[in-house]
C-alpha cells in the first residue's frame, strides 16, 4: 500500500532514472513496466496488451457484486459497441434532453438565490453528471429516480473501495474471501438494488415488444379481409436501455447490470472533468468573460444545432487544458500482456501477464507545451489556427502528447458523449451563475497511487445573475445542421 501514498515520488523517481526509457514500479495492483509517452503510438493498437483484462482482474470481474467490472472485458464487447456505435450516433438527438435536464438539474441543485452561497463542489458535481447520464441512458422516466441516483453515485465508490482491499488477498484465494469481507458484501447489496430497479423496467419493455410482435402478426394474416387493418408498432425509444437490447440482438445478458456498468464509467470521470475545470476557472474568474461570450454569440446564431457544439472552440480548449493538467492518472493505457509482445525496433519484450501503462508527462514537460504549469485556456485554440492542429487541438483527439481520453484502439469510445455533456453543462452553469472559490478552500488534486481526483474537499462559491439570454427557452431547430 506504500504506493497509494507515495505514487507521485516512485513514478517521479523511475522518470529521473530511466529518463526517456521503461521503468517500473510496485503498484497496489502489482509490477508494473511504465513506458515512455513516445511508446503510445507503438502500443496503441497492439492485440497482446488488452485492456478489459487488467480491469478484470484488478476489479474482479467474476467475483459477486463486481460483475460491471466484467463487462468491460465481456466477450460480446457490448458496452463498447454501444458507446461507440449507438451512443456516438445518437449525439444529434440527445442534445436536447441534455439541455433540459440541465436547466432542471440546475435550478434543484444550485438555485435562484442572487446572494453568494457555498458548495461542496465534487459532490454538486457528481449530482448534477448523474442526472444528466441517467436521463440519457434510461430515458425520462427513471433519470429522476432518487434512488437509482444514488446507487449510480454510490457504487463506484463501494466497489473501488471494496476492489482494493481484496486485491491485498491472495488471488486464489479472493472467490472464497470476498464472501467474509464488509466492503465487498456492500457492493453486493448496492448492485443487487440496482438490479431491482432496473430489471422491471427492461422486462416490461421487452413484453411491449412481443406484443407489438404478436398483433402485428395478427393483423398481417387477416389483412386480406379486413381492409385497413393497421400493423402494431413496437414503441421504440431513444436511450440506452434500447441501445443495449439492438446489440445484444436477442442473445443473453444481464441487462440492469449493463445500465450500471455503463452508468459508472460515464458518471466519475466525467464528473471529474467537469469539476476540475469549474475550480480552475473559480480560481481565476476573469477567465469566465470570454467564454461566455463564445456561448451567447454561438448559441445565439446557431441554437443546439450540430454545429454550435463544434464551434465552441474556446470552451472546448478549457476542457482539454484542464485534461491535460490533470488527466485521471499519471499512468495511462493501462494493459495486461495476454501473450508474450515484442516491441518492434525498441528491443523491448513485455511478458505475458506483465501489466504495462504509459507516463502521462508529455502532457506537463515543456519541451510539449510552453508554460505547461500555466492553465491557458486558449492554447488549444490557437493550437487548431496551426496548420495541421485542426483536428489535433480538439477535446477528443487523443495522441502520446495528450492520453486524456486514452489512446488507440482501447480510448475511451464514450469521449464524444462526455465532451458534448460537459459542454452543454457549462453553458448552462456559466451563463447562469457566477463562480469563485471559497476562502481557504482546497483546490489541488488528491493523489492517490497514480490517480489524479479532483479534490473532493474543494468548496465554490455559486450565486445566480442574470444571463444575456433565456438559454432555457432556447430553439434546437434542425439538430441535424
Amino acid at each position: 500500500m506504500e504506493f497509494f501514498k507515495t505514487g507521485k515520488d516512485f513514478i517521479a523517481k523511475g522518470r529521473a532514472t530511466l529518463p526517456d526509457k521503461p521503468y517500473k514500479v510496485l503498484s497496489e495492483s502489482g509490477e508494473i513496466l511504465v513506458l515512455p509517452p513516445r511508446f503510445a503510438n507503438v502500443i496503441r493498437n497492439e492485440e497482446g496488451l488488452d485492456f478489459g483484462a487488467v480491469i478484470m482482474r484488478d476489479l474482479h470481474g467474476k467475483i459477486p457484486g463486481f460483475q460491471p467490472f466484467g463487462f468491460v472485458d465481456d466477450d460480446k464487447k457490448i458496452i463498447q459497441v454501444v458507446a461507440r456505435k449507438q451512443l456516438t450516433k445518437s449525439l444529434n438527438t440527445i442534445t436536447e434532453p441534455l439541455s433540459l435536464e440541465t436547466a432542471f438539474a440546475a435550478n434543484l441543485i444550485f438555485g435562484e438565490s442572487q446572494e453568494w452561497h457555498q458548495l461542496p463542489l465534487k459532490d454538486t458535481i457528481l449530482d448534477l453528471i448523474a442526472r444528466l447520464s441517467s436521463r440519457v441512458f434510461l430515458g425520462p422516466d427513471l433519470c429522476r429516480n432518487e434512488d437509482w441516483l444514488r446507487i449510480t453515485k454510490d457504487y463506484t465508490v463501494l466497489s473501488f473501495t471494496a476492489a482494493v482491499k481484496l486485491r491485498a488477498v491472495p488471488l486464489r484465494l479472493r472467490p472464497l474471501l470476498h464472501w467474509f469481507s464488509a466492503d465487498c458484501r456492500r457492493a453486493r447489496e448496492s448492485l443487487a438494488e440496482a438490479q431491482k430497479l432496473i430489471t422491471p423496467v427492461i422486462e416490461m419493455r421487452r413484453a411491449e415488444k412481443r406484443a407489438a410482435a404478436v398483433a402485428g402478426a395478427a393483423g398481417a394474416a387477416g389483412a386480406a379481409g379486413a381492409a385497413g387493418t393497421q400493423d402494431s408498432v413496437a414503441p421504440v425509444s431513444n436511450d440506452a436501455i434500447e441501445w443495449a437490447e439492438d446489440e445484444a440482438q436477442g442473445g443473453a445478458y444481464d441487462a440492469a447490470t449493463f445500465q450500471l456498468t455503463l452508468s459508472f464509467v460515464a458518471i466519475h470521470t466525467t464528473t471529474d472533468l467537469l469539476a476540475q475545470t469549474l475550480i480552475y476557472l473559480a480560481k481565476e474568474p476573469e477567465l469566465i468573460g470570454p467564454l461566455r461570450a463564445e456561448i451567447v454569440e454561438v448559441l445565439k446564431a446557431e441554437g443546439w444545432k450540430k454545429s454550435a457544439l463544434y464551434n465552441m472552440k474556446l470552451l472546448d480548449s478549457a476542457i482539454k487544458e484542464t485534461q491535460r493538467m490533470k488527466p485521471v492518472s499519471m499512468l495511462l493505457m493501462r494493459r495486461l500482456a495476454t501473450k508474450d509482445v515484442t516491441l518492434p525496433d525498441h528491443n523491448i519484450t513485455i511478458r505475458r501477464g506483465q501489466t504495462v501503462s504509459v507516463d502521462s508527462y508529455s502532457s506537463i514537460d515543456p519541451d510539449v507545451y510552453e508554460h505547461p504549469e500555466t492553465y491557458d485556456i486558449h492554447r488549444f485554440r490557437r493550437m487548431r489556427e496551426q496548420p495541421g492542429g485542426a483536428n489535433k487541438a480538439q477535446l477528443v483527439t487523443t495522441s502520446p502528447e495528450h492520453l486524456g481520453f486514452g489512446h488507440g484502439q482501447h480510448a475511451c469510445p464514450g469521449r464524444f458523449f462526455a465532451s458534448n455533456e460537459v459542454k452543454v453543462a457549462l453553458c448552462h452553469l456559466l451563463l447562469k451563475y457566477d463562480w469563485k472559490l471559497a476562502p481557504g478552500s482546497p483546490s489541488d488534486p488528491v493523489i492517490v497511487g497514480a490517480s489524479m481526483n479532483v479534490n473532493p474537499k474543494a468548496v465554490v462559491m455559486v450565486k445566480r445573475r442574470v444571463e444575456e439570454f433565456d438559454i432555457d427557452d432556447l430553439g434546437f431547430g434542425d439538430l441535424d445542421s
